[in-house]
């Protein structure tokens, strides 16, 4: 744990006008980007102590819980799902706590080491997915194409007997078991939600992408709050440091005396 407190300490301090303006800077810089790389830069706008190498390194599950640490800290622990039924077609909503898909961390993960699977005569030392690995896969891969190259960049070390082996020269055995251990190493990297349809009665899993839920409250509130500074400082000639640096009550005041 570092000096700077806990995980839930330092988010709790995400109000502080430094803070928004970090967010801000964060957004700005990681609108053009992609999906990986915004997760990065929103976690380390919010603890800067830690530098991206920290969070490159972070296995997709942990990464996750930091995230759902900060969109808790931002805007509340209750997370708001819609989704279509594949059965009728009906439009659901839920609602539900961020701690109930994923333990919140109490202390900063941090990088795992490599693990060891022994199959046969093999000994593959591998590590769980992380946020570089998955921006590096091409969208228009096949699954087939995609695991190849997970595997290519997880696999630190592979050795039948004494002689090296090349990831993508396993045995197909191996590399099922190595799919399934990453899996199993890693439980939280693809979190799934349990739903049922109340009219067809339908039940089915859906997948919870927290960085990109995360990423579109984040934008909303931005957002809302630069139009909200565009009006203050058109009608009060006011800056936008300064802007920031009111409490959201005080601000939310003089915006309806404009709008009055």
């Amino acid at each position: 744990m570092s000096a700077a407190g806990t995980p839930a300490s330092r988010v709790a301090a995400a109000s502080a006008s430094s803070t928004i303006e970090a967010l801000l800077r964060a957004w700005e810089t990681a609108y053009s980007a992609s999906p990986a790389e915004r997760a990065l830069g929103l976690l380390a706008a919010v603890w800067p102590e830690y530098d991206r190498s920290h969070w490159r390194g972070l296995c997709l599950g942990d990464r996750d819980a930091c995230l759902l640490l900060l969109q808790k800290g931002l805007f509340g622990g209750r997370l708001h799902a819609v989704a279509a039924c594949p059965a009728c077609g009906d439009r659901l909503e839920t609602d539900f706590d961020a701690g109930e898909v994923c333990p919140l961390p109490a202390q900063m993960p941090t990088p795992r080491e490599p693990s060891l699977l022994k199959h046969r005569d093999y000994r593959v030392y591998f590590r769980p997915p992380c946020s570089d690995d998955i921006d590096a896969l091409d969208d228009t891969a096949g699954q087939g194409e995609s695991v190849a190259l997970l595997l290519q960049r997880c696999v630190v070390s592979a050795h039948c007997g004494r002689e090296a082996v090349a990831a993508a020269q396993l045995p197909a055995p191996l590399r099922r078991r190595l799919i399934a251990a990453m899996a199993d190493h890693d439980p939280l990297a693809d979190l799934q939600l349990a739903v049922e349809c109340p009219s067809c009665r339908h039940a089915w899993s859906a997948s919870l992408d927290v960085a990109g839920y995360l990423w579109e409250e984040l934008d909303d509130w931005a957002q809302d709050l630069l139009a909200e500074v565009h009006v203050l400082a058109r009608n009060y000639a006011w800056s936008e440091r300064d802007i920031l640096a009111m409490a959201p009550a005080r601000r939310r005041f003089y915006l309806d005396m404009v709008q009055a």
